[in-house]
């Protein structure tokens, strides 16, 4: 569509600094001259930049660039291309290099609060693999993303929250062939990083982070 080339090319000139944040952009005549499409074309171009906050739309002054509307468009090519380039390969490789350095801050930081909350989800993980639902709860899940919380790293944790459906998607297909005795181990796996966490041993913690997401990594490779 023709709106959509007229957002790329909108979103290129702020990018490459020739529209800049603050600065009043041309009116609609002007921009469907400049891009040779029509005013209507403009207008859903706009429409979209402003519910992304990349502009912003002032009654009887113009449209203006937002201050951080680089970064905002940042963000959206970074969901982007998690959302068409990501593979359940890559999504581990990533947990791999991240997680594993936020638990040994998680086992630094963490207060006794912090540390009964995860003790909580692994007695929530246990109860629901007695009940056999675990395969398809989101607790597992729930383990990693508190420890990305206490880990007090608001962008990383920002991040995986960010990518919660490629997350649970890498987890739904990791679950689908996991025996009973497989989930046990998934649990005991946690239940090790946590007594790390409780006692203060990031090191350890790291170490055993690594290890049980290379595990779920070749137990998913099995399987693709």
């Amino acid at each position: 569509m023709l709106y959509e080339d007229v957002i790329n090319q909108m979103m290129t000139l702020i990018k490459k600094g020739k529209w800049q944040p603050g600065e009043k952009i041309p009116t609609e005549n002007e921009l469907s001259e400049y891009f040779q499409v029509s005013r209507n074309s403009i207008r859903e171009a706009m429409k979209v930049l402003t519910h992304l906050k990349i502009l912003n739309s002032k009654a009887g002054s113009g449209t203006f660039i937002f201050k951080d509307a680089v970064q905002s468009i940042q963000v959206l090519e970074l969901n982007n291309t998690i959302r068409e380039k990501s593979t359940y390969k890559s999504i581990m490789d990533t947990r791999l290099i991240i997680e594993p350095e936020l638990v040994y801050r998680a086992a630094l930081s963490a207060t006794p609060n912090e540390i009964s909350q995860l003790e909580k989800i692994i007695n929530e993980s246990i109860e629901t693999i007695n009940s056999g639902t675990y395969s398809k709860s989101t607790v597992g899940f729930s383990f990693h993303m508190e420890i990305a919380r206490i880990s007090k790293n608001e962008i990383l944790f920002k991040f995986l929250e960010s990518i919660t459906l490629e997350l649970m998607n890498v987890r739904e297909a990791t679950m689908q062939s996991h025996s009973k005795a497989d989930l046990v181990e998934e649990i005991n796996g946690h239940k090790q990083i946590f007594n790390y966490i409780k006692n203060n041993e990031p090191e350890k913690a790291k170490e055993a982070m690594y290890s049980h997401l290379k595990n779920a990594l070749i137990n998913l490779e099995k399987i693709r």
